[in-house]
């Protein structure tokens, strides 16, 4: 079954998430291809789905069709693989559209609960979130029309078998994912309508991760509660799947909750509170030039851009310590320098709340951001001292 989880637009408080530029620290499983530049993983839970694919839809075709004998689960291995790519489909919709408002497509995986789509959303809005969300169930609402279509045409026997078998089960999926609660692809499109109509961000996830709860508990009942409720035990099937998608729905609605409550405290600190003064030195510089501007007109921070005037690095105060002051003036700022991922300076004012800053910061796997102030001056952001801020507010 594919994972609804759709699109994951990291939220704040999940640093949770390294993005792209973190990639290399955190693979999340083995990387499978490429997707107009944005990478594809096979995530290192994928063979546990397959197990279970295994173990549920071997034994029940191998009853249903005891001509197949050992090779039913040859079948249900297919199956899983067609499952694989049917995933791989509904994540590459949500991540096509993501791109499409521009945003930032960080990975897709498929993994034990299907897949997840991870982009960068610091400039969206409850509109693009809705139409990110959509598009998975789309694409897999698509693929069960193609593949039902086929039906017809497809020889009799396991061909035919298995084009059923993705027929239904992209459709499911569609349904499935419309569910009006977080983590489901429904979820994102309530937490955006909320969102809307309330102007708060942290309202949506609030009210989408209740309901995801909500959710997680008729699933259960559903797959384990109603067999018990007519009298018979729940079989194998109704278990492992009752359990694995109730617990997926729980872990992710509980997620969001918590998202929302850190959302809530950052929403509370403005960013003018906490942000250094930066002054800028052009690449080529020495360390006696960073030396020199540290604490003239306010600033505590000295960062080095590029030959386009890009801030890239931030000099190390403890490094430029450590260089004799005879050796300063021979030694590149860069060389005492930390570099920063693409990405890291933000335009924002200085009466904004944080939650945009550290959003970035979490998508980045970055420690630090650069604002860029309205008045042409640039102040940096440490996450430490964020997570401080918040703490006092709390």
């Amino acid at each position: 079954m594919s994972d609804p989880r759709g699109p994951q637009p990291t939220p704040p408080d999940r640093p949770l998430e390294p993005a792209v530029d973190a990639e290399a620290q955190t693979h999340p499983g083995w990387r499978i291809g490429s997707l107009r530049g944005t990478p594809i993983y096979l995530g290192r839970t994928w063979p546990i789905l397959v197990l279970v694919i295994l173990a549920t839809f071997g034994p029940s075709l191998s009853r249903s069709r005891p001509d197949l004998g050992a090779g039913a689960y040859a079948v249900a291995f297919a199956y899983a693989l067609l499952l694989l790519v049917s995933v791989l489909a509904h994540e590459a919709a949500h991540a096509l559209t993501a791109q499409a408002f521009g945003h930032r497509v960080h990975r897709i995986v498929a993994d034990l609960m299907g897949g997840h789509t991870s982009y960068q959303s610091d400039s969206n809005t409850p509109g693009r979130s809705a139409m990110v969300a959509l598009a998975g169930p789309l694409a897999s609402a698509a693929l069960a029309l193609v593949a039902w279509q086929l039906l017809a045409v497809t020889p009799v026997g396991v061909p035919r078998l298995l084009m059923g078998a993705i027929a239904y089960s992209n459709a499911f999926v569609a349904v499935f994912n419309l569910l009006p609660g977080l983590p489901l692809d429904g979820g994102f499109v309530l937490d955006a309508l909320v969102w809307r109509i309330t102007g708060r961000r942290t309202a949506g996830l609030l009210v989408a991760g209740w309901s995801g709860r909500v959710l997680a508990a008729l699933v259960a009942l559903w797959f384990i509660g109603r067999p018990l409720l007519a009298g018979r035990a729940p079989d194998f099937f109704s278990i492992a799947w009752g359990a694995l998608i109730g617990s997926f729905l729980w872990a992710g609605a509980g997620g969001a909750i918590r998202s929302a409550r850190a959302r809530a405290l950052l929403d509370r600190v403005r960013l003018g509170d906490l942000l250094h003064p930066t002054a800028l030195v052009p690449t080529g510089s020495s360390v006696a030039d960073a030396v020199r501007l540290l604490g003239a007109q306010g600033a505590q921070v000295v960062a080095v851009t590029d030959a386009r005037g890009v801030p890239t690095a931030v000099v190390d105060p403890r490094a430029v310590q450590s260089v004799p002051v005879d050796q300063q003036a021979a030694t590149p700022a860069l060389a005492v320098a930390h570099q920063q991922p693409s990405g890291w300076v933000v335009d924002l004012p200085p009466d904004a709340p944080v939650t945009d800053a550290v959003e970035r910061m979490a998508q980045l796997g970055a420690g630090v951001v650069l604002v860029r102030l309205p008045s042409g001056g640039h102040g940096l952001l440490d996450a430490g001292e964020v997570e401080d801020a918040a703490t006092r507010r709390a």
